[in-house]
């Protein structure tokens, strides 16, 4: 369970990245990928803390 909380938050910020990068491909997307490369850079953070969590 230790591995999956420290996997997760990585993963899905790296499919965020993705998406973030797929979608800046199209003109007319506007803030979209700044929103997902937004939520990408949290859930990283999160993971982060995760890595050096104490519980």
């Amino acid at each position: 369970m230790k591995v999956a909380r420290i996997i997760a938050p990585f993963s899905l910020s790296a499919v965020l990245f993705v998406l973030a990068y797929l979608s800046s491909k199209d003109v007319g997307s506007g803030y979209f990928p700044v929103m997902l490369m937004g939520i990408g850079i949290v859930l990283a953070i999160v993971g982060v803390a995760a890595v050096f969590s104490t519980r």
